[in-house]
């Protein structure tokens, strides 16, 4: 086992800290496949690999031509995670994405996990209006006004770009809103402070009051 002070440094870095929570809830993975759930480039996530190499938190083995990364000690991770969580206050059982799962940017619209929700919502408002595809043109419906006034989000200026598209999320597996309309609203997000960057990049870290406006 590594050394406790080994140990405080490597898990002290939010990257690292998200790469072994990955890693425990989603079995071994190729430095490529971490790198794009975490929103970093493959060289700049391989310095922290090898961070967490040297303290003998994860080790390799070889897939084929791949190389994938694993936890040395299993056991004692999910233990650490589990700590962590509950000084965080998650409720026990609960599923626990990454952050770049949680919020993060996809182009210049809302992704992740609250991407999806604010399509869900808009969707269950009848604000907009889903075709048949997860990536289809969304159609508005006649409450799409009043969703963006609750959303206090300003009618977006299109131009040529499609008011509202889906965009397949690459972490949840169902659509997230594109086109210009969450452009608008990621930037209303932003600008009041509901979302501000997260611990890598493209990475969004939400306010609590986001909750209520998507639930």
């Amino acid at each position: 086992m590594p050394e406790l002070p080994e140990v405080l440094s490597a898990i002290g870095e939010p990257i690292r800290f998200e790469v072994l929570r990955l890693l425990a809830t989603e079995g071994a993975s190729a430095q490529a496949a971490l790198a794009e759930r975490l929103g970093l480039t493959p060289s700049r996530l391989g310095n922290h690999l090898a961070a967490l190499r040297a303290t003998g938190l994860v080790g390799t083995s070889r897939v084929g031509r791949s190389t994938h990364y694993h936890l040395e000690h299993p056991d004692a991770v999910g233990a650490l995670l589990a700590a962590v969580d509950a000084l965080a206050a998650r409720p026990p059982g609960a599923q626990h994405p990454s952050a770049f799962a949680r919020a993060r940017t996809c182009y210049d619209h809302l992704a992740g996990d609250a991407g999806v929700r604010l399509l869900d919502r808009l969707v269950a408002d009848g604000a907009l209006i889903p075709g048949p595809e997860p990536e289809s043109v969304l159609e508005t419906g006649t409450t799409l006004d009043a969703a963006l006034a609750r959303l206090d989000v300003p009618y977006p200026q299109s131009g040529r770009r499609k008011l509202a598209v889906g965009c397949l999320d690459a972490t949840a597996g169902r659509p997230h809103l594109g086109g210009a309309l969450g452009r608008e609203i990621l930037r209303a997000f932003l600008r009041r402070g509901l979302l501000r960057p997260g611990p890598s990049p493209r990475s969004l870290v939400e306010h609590p009051d986001l909750a209520g406006l998507l639930r």
